[in-house]
């Protein structure tokens, strides 16, 4: 499912819902430290994405972003692994397809959140 997440995951936790597997891919970085709200590891939701449980996998060409997700997913317990997408990897996105085309390196965050479907 395709959606606005801020207010999903909000929907979905008061539901008592879990999530078996969430994609961000290729977020607005928001890079002016002004905009770390806008960021989704600084956004208000956060908590709420870390509550539905499951795999995360985000992806992106700015490895500073994944990494900051990464800190942010460790100080909430969770361990999470930054690694280069592989060249040989079909792509998710246009997004993804238009960066590997013009040769930027592609960056994969994965982590388990746990929860996830069947979780108490």
């Amino acid at each position: 499912m395709r959606c606005d997440c801020a207010g999903f995951w909000r929907l979905a936790q008061d539901a008592g819902w879990r999530v078996q597997r969430h994609y961000l891919l290729y977020p607005n970085p928001w890079p002016k430290s002004a905009h770390l709200k806008r960021r989704w590891h600084g956004h208000p939701v956060f908590p709420h994405l870390l509550a539905l449980g499951g795999e995360l996998e985000a992806r992106s060409n700015w490895r500073l972003y994944l990494e900051e997700l990464a800190a942010a997913l460790a100080l909430a317990g969770i361990t999470a692994s930054v690694t280069p997408v592989a060249d040989t990897e079909e792509t998710l996105t246009d997004f993804e397809e238009k960066y590997r085309l013009s040769g930027h390196q592609l960056w994969r965050l994965s982590a388990t959140l746990g929860g996830g479907p069947g979780a108490a």
